[in-house]
């Protein structure tokens, strides 16, 4: 296995792609799994569009998850060749308020519900109405081409023929006001500096288009902009108490003659509208990668990095949707995770500073688990989910270092990291990667593991989620193709 990597940002693994990937198995333990009793409120997201710039397509969802179409696969690469990489992925949150309640959102597969609705909050009361709700299923859709012609003709030539398309006049820069939604909403550049979006006048989405504009707050070639929260309704799909946080999400990807061409990228910033903090918070990306025959994947992780990944366990794709020989590997790199704490002694991002102002915590867990419903398995509600995510299993067992992450003496928050903890961040120095007999380190290749259908979940923490506070974090997704 070690032949495949490589000491660039890409890491290159053996996996493959099959076309039967699928969400959770049935759940023995729900007799009636699909069944959830709504609250009257906002209905769920039903918006899908095409993330296609690159040699990547991809389904977007309106409702916080992404990459398939609520039934199949969406994560075609190469663009064209109906193979694909990715079955799903969402954000998860969750904390612990003063009173120890636990708050989580989470989306996975809708089998069960839903934790997050389209669009703004009321920044006052926290609230949504089910109309604007449904005013706000939708993705804002942007080339950056566009921009850049109307800056071209519109402002610098005022070309009398110039027709400002719709995706620049539609752009939704501000809130409805009437519904207490914020003032400001997609990211716009002010020509004038009054605080209102005018495109007849020389405002534009907020591109660097003129390269003096270094505080741009859009990214990408082609940028999927959409708003949406977790207060819409009740939470159906973790059966937890609500945050109340409005994220303002970009997808977004480069047309490049490199292996950017090959990434996607999502950017969140996540606002808290309540009024209370929220302690021992998480941010995590949730990943269901199928590369191949969807019951034969690993997983593992790249500490120093904060790069989670998965290939397949071996190197023939076999198969009519199959990639063939030398498959592919495909991993989620955290580039931006929110705000540390201040003074709270810890090193979270990782560069040997401890409390330098503005630090942010990078990934710090990563864990995986199996399409079945053993203490391994499938989350069934937002315990488990928080579990996974402070890196602990679903009866709430330390996930300890060596062999399954299970049963072991030392508690591990770092699943499956090779040779990447040089210093034992994940053990706390108790284990480094020296310590194990194989050269490659612990993986899922030297434990033994059979290989299986994966789930990984990478996440950022724990820090105070405060009333008001903005996070932003950025994520990427990483494809590459052994040579040999």
């Amino acid at each position: 296995m070690k032949k495949y990597i490589s000491s660039t940002l890409l890491i290159i693994f053996i996996g493959f792609f099959n076309s039967n990937a699928k969400e959770n198995i049935p759940n023995p333990n729900n007799s009636n799994n699909n069944f959830r009793i709504i609250a009257a409120g906002c209905l769920a997201a039903t918006a899908q569009t095409e993330l296609n710039i690159n040699n990547v397509r991809t389904t977007i969802l309106a409702g916080g998850d992404m990459w398939w179409d609520l039934d199949n696969a969406k994560y075609e690469i190469p663009s064209g060749s109906d193979r694909h990489s990715m079955f799903a992925g969402a954000l998860w949150i969750g904390g612990v308020d003063a009173g120890g309640q636990l708050k989580v959102a989470a989306m996975t597969y809708r089998q069960g519900g839903n934790d997050f609705w389209p669009g703004p909050l009321n920044i006052n009361t926290a609230t949504i109405d089910p109309d604007e709700c449904t005013k706000w299923d939708k993705h804002f859709k942007i080339n950056r081409s566009e921009v850049e012609e109307y800056y071209d003709r519109k402002v610098l030539n005022d070309d009398p023929t110039y027709i400002i398309p719709p995706s620049i006049l539609e752009w939704p820069a501000h809130g409805d006001q009437t519904q207490g939604q914020d003032e400001f909403l997609a990211p716009f550049y002010d020509s004038n500096g009054n605080g209102l979006y005018e495109p007849y006048d020389g405002d534009y989405p907020d591109y660097n288009i003129t390269g003096t504009n270094d505080n741009a707050k859009l990214y990408g070639d082609q940028t999927l902009w959409w708003v949406f929260n977790d207060k819409g309704n009740i939470h159906t799909e973790t059966e937890a108490q609500p945050l109340g946080l409005e994220i303002h999400a970009q997808a977004f990807g480069f047309t490049a003659d490199n292996e950017v061409n090959d990434m996607t990228f999502y950017n969140y910033k996540i606002i808290n509208r309540s009024t209370l903090p929220l302690n021992d918070t998480y941010f995590g990306q949730w990943v269901d990668p199928d590369l191949g025959y969807y019951l034969d994947d690993y997983v593992g992780c790249d500490v120093s990095r904060g790069f989670g990944y998965c290939y397949n366990g071996d190197d023939n794709d076999e198969g009519a949707a199959g990639y063939g020989i030398t498959p592919p590997a495909i991993g989620v790199d955290f580039f931006q995770g929110p705000l540390a704490d201040p003074n709270d002694g810890v090193d979270n991002d990782r560069d040997s500073i401890i409390d330098e102002p503005g630090e942010q915590s990078i990934m710090s867990r990563f864990v995986y688990y199996n399409n079945d419903f053993t203490v391994q398995g499938n989350p069934e509600n937002g315990q488990h989910i928080y579990n996974y995510l402070t890196g602990k299993w679903k009866d709430g067992l330390d996930i300890t270092y060596g062999e399954d992450g299970r049963g072991g003496s030392t508690p591990a928050k770092f699943m499956f990291p090779g040779d990447t903890d040089p210093y034992g961040w994940g053990t706390d120095g108790l284990i480094t990667s020296s310590d194990w007999d194989d050269p490659e380190g612990w993986t899922e290749n030297t434990s033994g593991n059979t290989p299986a259908d994966r789930r990984f979940v990478q996440s950022a923490g724990p820090f105070t989620l405060e009333p008001g506070a903005v996070n932003r974090i950025t994520t990427g997704v990483v494809w590459a193709r052994a040579t040999a």
